[in-house]
């Protein structure tokens, strides 16, 4: 498809780790079949709290050292590395992440009785993205970057931006976050968790659950990348709106801003979108509002374009949801299905989309929107096109 927008970027590969998989193809499969990772959380107290589950992630491969943020990017860096060789000099490789949390368990431990100043160093928020450095022997650009729950998209836009500056030859993007007490109390406190399961744009949705995970991609100038890769970057935008610190704007502008601009990076319509990887966080306000937005900015197509939300089976995973989703997206162009959305079992009719529910659904998607909310007014979206079949 010939485009006027910006240079694309290619998502070589990818590598995770998730409550329903421990890498790539786990994660995928997990997707596909249903998988619910949600669980009783066992790492810490919960007995007081509302709601006490989420998606928690029962073992983590890999050596085990560092803060557990550290940790999971580890283990999504080591199934990335698994899949390719970064072949870039170190000087010239660049690490960018996204997080709405960073090491917040760290510090958490450093003020509780017993800690101190190792905790708190490992509790600074870039910390962990210079774990993840090191690990992979990177030199170049160290950033870490928190745009709330759309942390995950950002930093690939972040990476984007990099590359198509010349100032780094490849990057390793994505986000992550971790399940910690202190993130439940205050979302606990928010009553924002359910009781019940979560419900993408289900009449019955009554909260989002959280859960915690890492996700990474390798991105190259598709000028300079040979080879198979998972698919490209074309378009990235965020719009700011912050009519509430926790709350979404009820009109969705900064949301509506960012997707008209990622798509206007990417030299598309909104008649080329064939696939909508929602932020579908299952609360009853961001649901109806990002499907007002969807409505409004691909007009008739709204009703024919498929639509999902994974969150059901993961938790909301902050800092990596946007991450995930966006593999998804790239998956689902490359393997020819759409994974469906659970929790769905009866639409709200103030969301008329055409979510996918009950079964994964045959299609292969050319071009993918992501869409993602945070707290304080944060939005982004990613324009994404799947690898030729």
């Amino acid at each position: 498809m010939a485009r006027s927008g910006t240079e694309p970027v290619a998502v070589v590969t990818a590598g995770v780790v998730t409550p329903i998989g421990a890498d790539l193809d786990a994660f995928w499969s997990g997707l596909l079949t249903g998988g619910d990772g949600i669980t009783p959380i066992e790492r810490f107290r919960v007995d007081d709290l509302r709601v006490g589950r989420g998606g928690e992630i029962k073992k983590l491969r890999g050596d085990g050292g560092g803060c557990r943020a550290s940790q999971l990017l580890a283990a999504a860096a080591d199934d990335l590395l698994a899949r390719t060789a970064l072949a870039a000099d170190p000087a010239r490789l660049a690490v960018v992440v996204g997080t709405a949390l960073g090491g917040v368990e760290e510090l958490e431990r450093a003020l509780a009785p017993g800690g101190g100043l190792r905790e708190a160093a490992g509790g600074l928020y870039d910390a962990p993205a210079h774990a993840l450095a090191r690990r992979l022997g990177a030199r170049g650009p160290i950033l870490t970057v928190s745009t709330a729950c759309a942390s995950g998209a950002t930093a690939l836009g972040v990476a984007a931006d990099l590359l198509r500056a010349g100032a780094a030859d490849a990057v390793v993007a994505g986000g992550y976050d971790v399940l910690c007490r202190f993130v439940m109390r205050g979302f606990d406190a928010l009553r924002s968790l359910t009781r019940e399961r979560v419900r993408p744009f289900d009449r019955r949705r009554s909260g989002l659950l959280l859960g915690e995970a890492a996700a990474l991609v390798l991105l190259r100038r598709e000028r300079e990348t040979s080879g198979a890769v998972l698919g490209r970057l074309l378009g990235h935008a965020g719009g700011s709106d912050g009519v509430h610190v926790a709350a979404p704007d009820p009109e969705g502008r900064g949301l509506e801003l960012a997707i008209r601009q990622a798509l206007a990076e990417a030299g598309a319509a909104p008649g080329d979108v064939d696939f909508v990887s929602a932020h579908g966080t299952g609360t009853p306000l961001n649901d109806r509002i990002e499907a007002e937005v969807l409505t409004r900015v691909l007009g008739r197509r709204a009703q024919a374009v498929p639509v999902n939300s994974i969150k059901a089976g993961l938790g909301h995973t902050m800092g990596a949801a946007a991450t995930l989703e966006a593999i998804m997206c790239l998956l689902a162009a490359r393997e020819g299905v759409v994974p469906a959305t659970l929790g769905l079992e009866e639409r709200d009719p103030a969301c008329d989309l055409d979510v996918v529910a009950g079964t994964p659904r045959p299609a292969r998607p050319r071009l993918c929107l992501s869409t993602s909310l945070g707290f304080g007014g944060c939005n982004a979206a990613l324009v994404l096109e799947g690898a030729a079949a």
